[in-house]
């Protein structure tokens, strides 16, 4: 008769480590997601623009030479410092909320700004979502 209440308990124990599995793979994800993205720009910042380009997604990226022109266009800035603030992860699409803090030519003061940066999970890695200029009509 004791046998009963352990087969009942079952499923409310099983129900519950699959719920522990799950946070952790989220965890994991969001994880390797921030460390993802602070290599992405920390290599960026380093103008190792052959290492970022090779953490870009394939799908939309221009070929390498655009991209690397696109990507030195920012050291028109003095770029002090990217922070990764947070992460969120959805499925297989992930964003990292960066904080950007640099210096304007000819102004004294630092500039802060918050930006977005989107990511997919493919092929067992986070993969950098290049975004091309949209043009103005």
């Amino acid at each position: 008769m004791k046998i009963f209440p352990a087969i009942l308990l079952s499923p409310v124990v099983l129900f519950f480590l699959v719920g522990c599995a799950t946070l952790s793979k989220e965890a994991d994800l969001k994880e390797s997601l921030r460390a993802a993205a602070e290599r992405y720009w920390n290599l960026r910042l380093a103008d190792k623009y052959e290492d970022t380009y090779k953490m870009e997604d394939e799908n939309g990226i221009p070929p390498f030479e655009q991209y690397r022109q696109r990507a030195h266009a920012m050291k028109k800035f003095q770029i002090v410092s990217i922070s990764v603030k947070s992460v969120n992860v959805d499925g297989n699409r992930g964003d990292a909320e960066l904080e950007w803090t640099y210096m304007m030519p000819r102004i004294s003061k630092p500039f802060h700004q918050n930006m977005k940066d989107e990511w997919v999970f493919k092929d067992g890695g986070w993969r950098h979502l290049f975004h091309q200029p949209t043009p103005s009509t």
